[in-house]
């Protein structure tokens, strides 16, 4: 065999590199990826938000006879806030970074709106000698996280088909609920509600789909779109 043959062999045999030393030996094995053992915990914050969500429609519906929704504050603050915070941090460290964002923004939301109902922080009575201004400002607020969550919608899609009817039917409820505050039309504020029972139903079902699989003695699963 001709030195050029030979070299040629040997580029094929090693992808290309002359060996400079034993030239039988094994190329390096790069180490494999780094694995989590962290558990799936994307069931918990859909539970956390479902909660929250469903207790906040139903005082905004009236159920009851509830007209002080200030028991919410509870919910928002540990459910919607505390809890939704640490699944995001969780998320983060899983490297799943759509969850993780989506979740750190409903905590954003759930703690600012925690605010405004808390009297500590002055939100509302800082309004008292122009209440006309309270239902404006809180139109122009929920307006704010219509764009917010709208901005969430394009991630998810091809992604998840349920995530995205999810995202959408809040984004359209917030709308809903935006333009019913701001222009005190209270049937659009109830629409803007019921579609927040929708959105439960859809968390509740993606927080227990996720639940059963990610449980490997679960007695059934159910499918996630």
């Amino acid at each position: 065999m001709s030195p050029k043959a030979s070299s040629t062999l040997e580029k094929i045999e090693y992808g290309g590199e002359v060996p400079t030393s034993a030239p039988n030996a094994a190329p390096p094995v790069s180490a494999p990826p780094p694995t989590s053992n962290f558990g799936n915990p994307a069931p918990a914050g859909m539970f956390a938000f479902a909660g929250t969500m469903l207790l906040m429609a139903l005082y905004n519906l009236g159920a009851g006879g509830v007209t002080v929704p200030n028991v919410l504050v509870g919910m928002l603050v540990f459910a919607g806030g505390i809890a939704q915070l640490l699944v995001a941090m969780w998320e983060f460290a899983r490297g799943n970074t759509l969850f993780a964002t989506c979740f750190t923004t409903f905590t954003t939301f759930w703690l600012s709106y925690a605010a405004v109902l808390i009297p500590g922080f002055g939100v509302m009575e800082a309004y008292a000698a122009v209440p006309e201004q309270i239902p404006r400002a809180l139109g122009l607020y929920l307006f704010v996280w219509f764009i917010t969550i709208t901005m969430l919608i394009p991630s998810v899609i091809g992604k998840s088909h349920l995530f995205t009817v999810l995202l959408s039917v809040a984004s359209l409820s917030v709308l809903m609920l935006s333009c019913g505050m701001y222009l005190s039309i209270s049937v659009l504020s109830t629409i803007g509600n019921a579609l927040l029972l929708v959105v439960c139903s859809l968390a509740y079902y993606i927080g227990l789909a996720g639940l059963l699989a990610s449980d490997p003695g679960s007695v059934f699963t159910l499918p996630l779109f």
